[in-house]
């Protein structure tokens, strides 16, 4: 199996959902058109050899992303940074992630939105290599799809 994934906004593949917050930050779209993958298409595995009706049915992929986020806007401001899954089709895709030390790892649920940042914007740039794993339940997957990633950071008036 394969499953395409992308972060590129120039590919018009990235969702925004971001609605303010309780706290009245503002939420915008974060522009990570300079993040590059590591391969445009994943493939997916079965975890197990032989699954069946009492076993194991998840398949899983991993890729490795070199993100580039462009804060310039916010410099010197606190802010916290999301990462989002938009819904994905028939089946529940989970992405989960380890960083270098710039990013929190974590994980995200298609649909939902992940902090991976929380504090001082201090550069124009935050850059990260991330360790991208997929998981989803492969009796659902039957072709491949674009994963649509984004970031929205929230800031304070």
């Amino acid at each position: 199996m394969k499953f395409a994934s992308s972060f590129c906004m120039a590919a018009g593949l990235l969702a925004f959902a971001g609605a303010p917050s309780a706290d009245a930050a503002t939420t915008y779209r974060v522009d990570d058109t300079g993040t590059v993958l590591s391969q445009p298409v994943t493939p997916m595995r079965w975890r197990q050899l032989v699954p069946g009706r009492a076993g194991d049915n998840t398949v899983e992929g991993n890729l490795t992303v070199t993100l580039r986020l462009n804060l310039s806007p916010w410099v010197n401001r606190p802010a916290r940074i999301y990462m989002s899954l938009a819904p994905t089709e028939g089946q529940q895709m989970i992405a989960s992630w380890r960083t270098q030390g710039r990013l929190l790892p974590g994980s995200v649920r298609g649909g939902g939105r992940t902090l991976v940042f929380e504090g001082i914007v201090r550069d124009a740039f935050l850059e990260e290599n991330i360790l991208l794993s997929l998981m989803a339940d492969g009796r659902a997957v039957d072709r491949a799809q674009s994963l649509q990633f984004s970031f929205e950071i929230e800031v304070s008036p």
